[in-house]
């Protein structure tokens, strides 16, 4: 991925830089707990689904891994993978300036600002976070509104088992895009774990009941911060 040097306007090898500031570690001590206690009260909340809803969406992860395995590969993989950069740097409010997409290999310059230079790091890691096929699916269920509760499921099942696959297959400490974030690798793969976690919960929640899935998920969080914050402090919710 390249960086246009925001003073010069010219490409800036980004060989030697790293990214990653106050910003993005604060959001990681946020993240990575947070995805754990989402991801663990989800798969929780599955026992009191039908199990009929249960193996259908799991068989339609399956499903999606399958078609990103071997439907989105060579140019189309590193098309996608250099969009989810673009998407990210567009958000923040940089220019974006040119893209390469080779069959194996693929960059996107950029022109950053210092106000938007701290998101660099999300920018970078933005192919392995970002779950574009699954809002795609979702954004299709509420469009569809079938009153099948099993619609969803497949459909959402099949669109995050593509995004399952497509944000995990490129994670090599030799990948560009991760070894430059501050303090190296596992730092990077730290963020992208914390994110994924959250990212599951939320599918799960949604494919198998909705709205009301989303909302109960959070809820029983709620909950236990509130028993958490009692047990520490003695508080007593009124």
């Amino acid at each position: 991925m390249g960086i246009f040097n925001p003073k010069t306007k010219q490409p800036k090898d980004t060989s030697d830089e790293v990214v990653g500031g106050f910003a993005f570690f604060l959001s990681l001590l946020f993240l990575l707990p947070t995805g754990a206690i989402f991801l663990i009260v989800a798969l929780l909340q599955i026992r009191f689904a039908e199990p009929s809803s249960v193996v259908l969406f799991v068989a339609s992860l399956i499903v999606g891994v399958g078609v990103a395995h071997y439907a989105v590969k060579g140019h189309l993989s590193v098309l996608v993978h250099e969009w989810k950069h673009e998407v990210v740097s567009s958000l923040v409010g940089n220019k974006n300036k040119r893209m390469e997409v080779h069959e194996h290999t693929g960059s996107l310059q950029y022109e950053y600002t210092k106000q938007t230079a701290h998101y660099n790091a999300f920018i970078a890691l933005a192919p392995y976070i970002l779950p574009i096929c699954t809002f795609i699916g979702i954004l299709l269920t509420l469009a569809v509104g079938s009153r099948n509760p099993r619609v969803p499921l497949v459909i959402i099942g099949i669109c995050y088992g593509i995004d399952l696959l497509m944000n995990a297959r490129d994670i090599s400490p030799v990948q560009s895009d991760i070894h430059l974030i501050r303090g190296g690798f596992y730092v990077g793969l730290l963020y992208i774990l914390s994110w994924n976690m959250l990212i599951a919960a939320l599918a799960f929640a949604w494919a198998l009941n909705g709205l009301l899935g989303i909302s109960e998920l959070v809820t029983v969080i709620l909950k236990l911060f509130v028993a958490l914050y009692s047990a520490l402090t003695g508080w007593q919710p009124g």
